[in-house]
């Protein structure tokens, strides 16, 4: 009996390494009209014509970690740098491959279907505004607890620089 549950063992381990590097290989072999459907489903979620918003609001967040001196430069320079780099248009194919190996053709469809139905494209239409009110809400809870934070921080960096003195 122990002999039999090893060999199933080592055979399930042999058939989830293989079927696992299987589908690392494979990963990149989507049928055109498969990309299409996850080309459609990304269009029909809006981001496509959301995504410059989407990009201002990530740089106008990351800028508030910059001295505001600095600030009109840095925004001016992550603008340029975004609208030469990460574009719907430059990024569009990219995405259309990852929501692809995520989902089926039949799944993605089923979900443009939904995203272009009355709701679907509500909550699309509301999906930035609420991703912005989120990250509010997390940046105000940090903000409380600052001080809290901090002193974790120092706590735990200092335990790690206190054997490297000894």
């Amino acid at each position: 009996m122990k002999l039999n549950l090893t060999f199933f063992a080592l055979v399930g381990i042999i058939f989830l390494s293989t079927t696992s590097l299987k589908a690392q290989t494979t990963t990149d072999s989507f049928t055109p009209s498969h990309l299409k459907a996850a080309e459609q489903y990304l269009i029909a979620t809006g981001i496509n014509t959301q995504f410059e918003g989407i990009i201002d609001n990530m740089i106008s967040a990351s800028s508030a970690q910059i001295p505001e001196a600095q600030r009109p430069t840095f925004l001016k320079v992550m603008k340029v740098f975004m609208s030469k780099y990460y574009t719907w248009d430059t990024l569009k194919d990219r995405f259309a491959k990852l929501y692809a190996s995520e989902l089926s053709e039949v799944e993605l469809n089923q979900l443009s279907t939904f995203y272009n139905s009355p709701i679907g494209k509500k909550i699309s239409s509301k999906t930035p505004l609420l991703m912005q009110k989120s990250m509010a809400i997390g940046q105000q809870t940090i903000a409380v607890h600052r001080s809290e934070l901090e002193q974790m921080m120092k706590d735990a960096f200092q335990t790690i620089e206190a054997p490297a003195k000894q």
